[in-house]
């Protein structure tokens, strides 16, 4: 049984569902990436689980390939700045930026002018909020210092709370369907939010429909069907007796419960070890 990584639940609803598809006539569909766009936007606005002020006045939305796109055009569009992320983030941001980029833990020295911030909501490494978001998004309102949040969980996600009007300094918003349901961290979808468009790569890379309209027209089919809190609403049972089968405690993310020093191996630098347990939830359900 496999506890490490952060893959979606395994949900064979889902995986039955998609083989139910026939999508090949999406190529040719070229209104797909707008209407994709659009549904994506509203799916993401509509959680009940979940509040997000504000996300309305980040105008320019733009696909991409999940957020990894998103990440690779900020980290270029800041390469002279100093990235800041916290112990147990996505580990993509230290395995791309040791090849010449500055990067340094946010639990090792304060902020400094001239950083560049990159935070998981909920949090990689924690399975919820931040409990130092607030602060750290203020302080960096403060020095003028530019953020990505990343929002690749909040499809698995509760009790996500944040008010984007009252931080000017987040920059670049992030959000995927790769967590959000078993199997489609391979259609490589996602969006990137910004509030104004800033004629990068993705800008161009959309306004020429370099597109993958196929993996979209599986997505899209995916949000008319499951709304974005179907993971809590439908596996929560399953999650909760997960927990308490393997003596984890529980998060704000469907994927993650935290282990204590039996489950060490796991551990990803912060001080929590982090536990996927998308299978054994898998197991129950599928049964």
């Amino acid at each position: 049984m496999n506890l490490r990584g952060a893959q979606p639940v395994v949900d064979y609803q889902i995986k039955d569902f998609v083989s139910s598809l026939h999508n090949s006539n999406d190529l040719y569909n070229n209104k797909i990436p707008t209407e994709f766009t659009e549904k994506f936007f509203n799916w993401i606005n509509s959680s009940q689980l979940n509040s997000l002020k504000g996300l309305e006045n980040f105008a320019n939305r733009k696909l991409t390939a999940g957020t990894a796109q998103t990440f690779d055009h900020w980290y270029w569009r800041h390469k002279d700045k100093t990235f800041r992320f916290f112990k147990g983030e996505f580990m993509y941001h230290s395995a791309l930026l040791k090849h010449g980029g500055r990067w340094d833990y946010i639990d090792d020295r304060k902020l400094e002018t001239g950083d560049a911030v990159i935070i998981s909501v909920p949090f990689s490494d924690y399975g919820t909020q931040h409990p130092k978001l607030e602060f750290l998004l203020h302080n960096c309102n403060a020095m003028n210092i530019p953020v990505l949040l990343d929002f690749a969980y909040y499809p698995c996600a509760k009790n996500i709370n944040l008010n984007l009007d009252s931080f000017p300094c987040v920059e670049t918003i992030a959000f995927s369907i790769s967590k959000a349901f078993y199997g489609a961290e391979f259609l490589r979808v996602g969006m990137r939010l910004e509030r104004t468009d800033t004629d990068d790569g993705i800008d161009v890379f959309n306004s020429v429909n370099m597109i993958n309209r196929v993996s979209l027209g599986i997505a899209i089919k995916l949000i008319e069907r499951f709304s974005v809190d179907h993971n809590w609403n439908t596996h929560a049972d399953a999650y909760h007796k997960v927990c308490d089968e393997l003596n984890l405690q529980p998060t704000d993310c469907i994927m993650f419960g935290l282990g204590n020093e039996t489950y060490q191996q796991l551990n990803r630098g912060s001080n929590v070890n982090r536990v996927c347990i998308s299978e054994p939830i898998g197991k129950i359900i599928n049964n």
